[in-house]
């Protein structure tokens, strides 16, 4: 019996820290053209705020290119960042304390969680092509990477 429910729990907790959500991009046309998937894993604070902000950052983008997207609820929401404490810069650490102390809600926790990504992956990404283009060398890319992953968890 015990085992059964360990076993549950556990399966419960794993479900709650992981989710993931799509939107449609869709043309003048009507046609879907792609799509914006937003997903995290273990994420256990404002996982659903943090898909709702990576989905409209994509709808967002989407939308100044020319297209429109599925889920408009997602423009009508207020996605703005807190401020962090002074003299600081947002990184997950950070946020997180911020959260347990009060500062902030679990929604703009979300917010903040997924900027943070957003900005590590979006640097990483950019370093990597520079790097496949000779633009910058190893040594270069491990410094930008280990700069944006500080800037990510604070650690």
């Amino acid at each position: 019996m015990h085992l059964k429910f360990l076993s549950f729990t556990i399966l419960l907790i794993m479900l709650s820290a992981c989710a993931e959500r799509r939107i449609d991009i869709i043309d003048r046309n009507g046609k879907i053209v792609g799509g914006c998937i937003a997903g995290f894993d273990w994420h256990l604070h404002g996982l659903q705020d943090s898909i709702d902000y990576m989905l409209y950052q994509c709808a967002k983008e989407s939308i100044a290119a020319g297209y429109s997207i599925t889920d408009n609820s997602l423009l009508e929401k207020d996605f703005s960042l807190p401020d962090p404490p002074a003299g600081k810069s947002w990184n997950r650490k950070l946020a997180i304390e911020c959260y347990k102390k009060g500062c902030i809600t679990e929604r703009k926790l979300g917010y903040v969680l997924a900027e943070i990504e957003y900005s590590y992956q979006k640097t990483i990404m950019a370093a990597e092509e520079d790097l496949s283009e000779g633009k910058i060398d190893k040594a270069e890319f491990n410094q930008i990477a280990r700069k944006a992953r500080f800037e990510w968890l604070g650690e």
